[in-house]
């Protein structure tokens, strides 16, 4: 049985409104959100910066509400990174472990600046070296004292397009590897997309994980194994990649929630999985989100966005995107 990682229970803070939600240890959480819908918020009250009105924190099932921000090992990656101005790379990323008077700094550094593909950086200070090289001083610097949970505030939003994306693969692949707990802010849906474990959509304050919204539910024409993890999923003038089904059937039903649609007047500028073309049918508003009616080469499909994506759509005939991890392929009934 897997770990928990994080749990909160009906936290309340400030704007934020009997938050539920958990993460296995080792998932990436991101919070997905528009601006001063509460994600920041969020991020202050779970590592200590902002006072809990109500509710309990639980982080590798210790109860943390109450401690002190140096006793939750919480790792924090600002918006602005927060880097030292004064100090060289070297010594921005020893930070911590000199405050925390651990051994062998010198190595521990050197170790995470070779991981991070930033060794020759040691003695310059961070007004010389470019953007996408603080990104990688900054994740140096959270995870080298080990953290129970890493905490991340849109922190590659000041990147170019391609640099954003490299960057997140890279951090992606180091967090894997380290097995850290991770929550991660964002209003960007693609970044959300490519690195989460499981979205947590917030509005005003109130958060809901994702899979809470509609069903929708499609019979599979035919199934296709593509590896030893995914299918390929035949849905009647359209198919979708998803993971290998639990059990053999002879019939499926391909199942995923309104809430792991993301749409668009235009197509993603990469390739990206489970891109289809669809026409609006309807909508309706409801609080700051749209109920979106869809017509999917004769399927009918709804979406539940917040209203912020749904204000960028410009036309009826629109580009989808369907999460994989939010599809399951179950047997019909």
């Amino acid at each position: 049985m897997a770990e928990l990682g994080l749990k909160l229970e009906s936290l309340s803070s400030g704007i934020l409104q009997s938050i539920f939600f958990s993460l296995n240890r080792g998932e990436v959480g991101v919070v997905l959100g528009s601006n001063g819908a509460g994600k920041t918020t969020l991020l202050n009250a779970i590592c200590g910066l902002r006072k809990v009105e109500k509710g309990k924190i639980f982080i590798n099932n210790k109860n943390v509400t109450n401690l002190s921000i140096e006793e939750r090992n919480i790792s924090y990656i600002f918006q602005n990174l927060a880097l030292f101005p004064h100090l060289t790379v070297f010594d921005n990323v020893a930070f911590p472990l000199r405050v925390k008077k651990e051994k062998n700094v010198s190595s521990k550094v050197n170790k995470f600046l070779r991981k991070l593909d930033i060794e020759n950086l040691g003695d310059k200070y961070p007004l010389k070296i470019s953007g996408g090289e603080k990104q990688r001083v900054a994740i140096a610097r959270a995870l080298i004292t080990n953290p129970d949970l890493l905490l991340m505030d849109e922190p590659f939003s000041s990147l170019d397009f391609e640099m954003r994306k490299f960057i997140r693969q890279e951090f992606m692949q180091l967090i894997k590897s380290l097995s850290i707990t991770t929550l991660f802010v964002t209003h960007d849906p693609y970044e959300a997309e490519e690195i989460s474990d499981k979205i947590f959509r917030i509005v005003k304050g109130k958060i809901r994980e994702n899979g809470e919204g509609k069903k929708n539910r499609i019979p599979v024409v035919y199934l296709k194994k593509i590896s030893g993890s995914m299918v390929l999923a035949d849905l009647g003038g359209f198919s979708l990649v998803a993971p290998v089904p639990e059990r053999e059937s002879s019939r499926y039903i391909a199942e995923f929630s309104s809430e792991d649609i993301y749409i668009s007047s235009n197509k993603p500028p990469v390739p990206t999985l489970n891109t289809v073309s669809a026409n609006i049918v309807s909508h309706r508003s409801l609080e700051s989100r749209e109920i979106i009616a869809l017509n999917v080469s004769g399927r009918e499909i709804t979406a539940d966005v917040p209203s912020y994506m749904w204000n960028e759509v410009k036309s009826e005939k629109v580009c989808i995107i369907i999460k994989y991890r939010g599809i399951k392929i179950r047997e019909a009934e």
